[in-house]
């Protein structure tokens, strides 16, 4: 196969410069100067990709916004209830939290999870909330619970993060309960959905050449 053109390489060399420096400390503390020189490219080359540093945080989280989304859907598609997929879904955050730290930093040092996931956890919620409604005739409003879903789980879960501590599952599992609870979800299948376990998710670790992950996806080796 062919080498990749040199402005493809630059690309994800800054896109590579990107990601580590969010491990390494907040986003506003980071400049065009310290992107470029990650990268080992001039300022004015790093202008010929983006506009602003902002814009260029915006393509790194396009990307792995594929990776994580097509992660958790073949994760969550493995059950049939919307409780189960909703369990799966915050605890495979919280997987990330305990037991995935490059990942972990890229999330909670964010404010939110939109800062780092296109269209942040409600993105994802919202569809389930509705179905979820629809199929047990609860008058839910998707988009309201999504966002108090999302708004109860995500300073949790940076709490945590800052603080350098695990979160132990029984306390997970409480977290699952309480955001079903706002759905009106509640006996058997409250229990069984926030009982469910949540495997290691199989991320590769950050930072992720994206160059290396579109080949991967085409079948290159």
């Amino acid at each position: 196969m062919a080498l990749a053109p040199k402005r493809v390489l630059t690309q994800d060399r800054l896109r590579s410069a990107v990601q580590e420096l969010l491990l390494e400390t907040d986003w506003s503390e980071i400049t065009v100067q310290h992107v470029a020189a990650s990268a080992g490219v001039s300022i004015g080359t790093f202008y010929n990709y983006y506009d602003s540093k902002d814009d260029a945080l915006a393509d790194v989280r396009a990307c792995l916004s594929l990776m994580i989304i097509k992660d958790i859907n073949s994760l969550i598609f493995t059950q049939t209830s919307i409780e189960c997929r909703i369990s799966l879904l915050i605890k495979y955050f919280v997987n990330i939290l305990n037991a995935k730290p490059e990942w972990a930093s890229y999330f909670f040092k964010a404010d939110g999870f939109s800062e780092r996931l296109e269209g942040g956890l409600v993105s994802l919620l919202e569809p389930m909330v509705l179905e979820g409604s629809m199929s047990h005739r609860r008058h839910n409003n998707p988009k309201l619970t999504a966002s108090f879903i999302e708004n109860g789980v995500f300073p949790l879960l940076k709490e945590y993060h800052a603080s350098h501590k695990m979160l132990p599952e029984q306390e997970a599992t409480q977290i699952v309960v309480l955001a079903l609870s706002s759905m009106g979800i509640s006996g058997d299948e409250l229990l069984h959905a926030g009982n469910l376990v949540c495997p290691v998710t199989p991320l590769a670790s950050l930072p992720q050449s994206i160059l290396e992950l579109e080949k991967t996806q085409a079948g290159y080796v």
